[in-house]
């Protein structure tokens, strides 16, 4: 019903904005649909509110479905008859028609990035074997449904290149099924995850970590968004196989993200509860009872972990620093009295850090556009 009433509302803004007229410039009374009401009231701290609309939120139901048809057809009515509209279309069209290639990365011995051909819907992921050889093409998504309804999430290379996970979203939905691909075979593996939402594939050895909720009880899967459990899936093992790596009964409402460090010797949780603000815990693969050591316990700041080298986390975040900084914490001494400045606060906002061997190249956003600096190990500009 979300979409939906984005829609609309962008509908009745852009019919109002034209003062009632038709297309040709004429007054013109729009029939809308009727839409009924209904007498549904919620008492909150002693006040009665009325909702009379309340059946709309069902948005599988066929009177629900009947109404945003109706809808649909008045406005599309409408929409088809502004004469200059395929010209707009048309101008767009070519503005937009060049193509767009991310820049690549290496995993293993290969070269990953995604590139568009200019009004692709969704960019197509390739590979290259070597940075001067052809690009080979890994995963169109623009060919898994006819109608387009089903849209490539968040995908991640294995450390070794040899494999790609990728999450699809069918018809907008925020549930992710995770699939397994054999780089070298182009094949599609047996695996197959399902119940996974806002989560990524965070590869150690020939597995990954992903969070994922329990398989809701209910078709229409609405109130499942609690109790979001970290999880292992080795390749080749059927979900219910999957170990268990961290849960939290005392917070329902936490998330769980996972970030594995390129020499996969640290796992990273992000924690988070609303939608700004993270936590940060941190656990040694070298050491498998390791316990997880918690650095950030609240969700104030946002924090971003550029790698752990020689137990201390290079960590990109706003806390004291409106527009951002890089520091360095002990993992051993996590106290925030404890962490020193690898690249201060500039008067301009910086949106990310690389790591290129022992460089730090910055992105700053410099009146409304991007500049990069590169600094040393120990943050000297460069």
């Amino acid at each position: 019903m979300k979409n939906a009433s984005l829609f609309f509302i962008g509908a009745a803004f852009l019919l109002a904005s034209c003062g009632g007229n038709d297309a040709s410039g004429n007054k013109s009374a729009f029939n809308y649909p009727k839409t009924r009401k209904v007498d549904t009231v919620d008492t909150y701290f002693g006040v009665k509110v009325p909702d009379p609309y309340r059946w709309l939120e069902d948005d599988n139901s066929d009177s629900t479905k009947k109404w945003v048809d109706e809808e649909n057809a008045l406005t599309q009515d409408y929409l088809a008859k502004i004469p200059f509209r395929d010209k707009i279309r048309k101008r767009l069209t070519e503005i937009w028609n060049f193509e767009k290639m991310s820049a690549p990365y290496k995993k293993g011995k290969r070269y990953f990035y995604s590139k568009n051909d200019g009004v692709q819907n969704q960019s197509v992921l390739y590979y290259k074997d070597d940075l001067n050889g052809e690009g080979k093409m890994l995963l169109d998504p623009n060919t898994l449904s006819k109608d387009g309804t089903v849209s490539l999430g968040s995908w991640d290379v294995s450390h070794d290149g040899k494999y790609l996970a990728y999450g699809l979203n069918k018809a907008g939905s925020d549930w992710v099924d995770f699939y397994v691909k054999d780089i070298a075979s182009g094949k599609d593996l047996t695996d197959h995850i399902r119940w996974s939402k806002f989560s990524n594939a965070a590869w150690k050895d020939n597995g990954f970590y992903y969070g994922r909720f329990e398989e809701p009880k209910s078709s229409t899967y609405s109130a499942e968004n609690k109790f979001q459990k970290l999880y292992y899936h080795k390749i080749g093992d059927a979900q219910d196989k999957d170990q268990l790596i961290y849960k939290d009964d005392q917070h329902p409402d936490r998330s769980f993200g996972a970030q594995v460090t390129d020499d996969q010797k640290w796992l990273i949780i992000y924690t988070t509860e609303t939608t700004s603000g993270n936590g940060l815990m941190v656990k040694d693969l070298t050491k498998p009872n390791s316990e997880f050591v918690s650095i950030i316990d609240n969700f104030k700041n946002d924090y971003g972990v550029l790698d752990i080298r020689d137990g201390k986390m290079i960590v990109r975040t706003n806390n004291g620093a409106s527009n951002f900084r890089l520091v360095s914490i002990d993992i051993a001494h996590p106290e925030e009295s404890a962490w020193k400045n690898i690249i201060p606060e500039d008067k301009n906002m910086l949106e990310g850090v690389t790591i290129a061997g022992d460089k730090f190249i910055a992105h700053y956003l410099v009146d409304v556009k991007s500049k990069l600096c590169i600094f040393d190990k120990d943050g000297k500009n460069e």
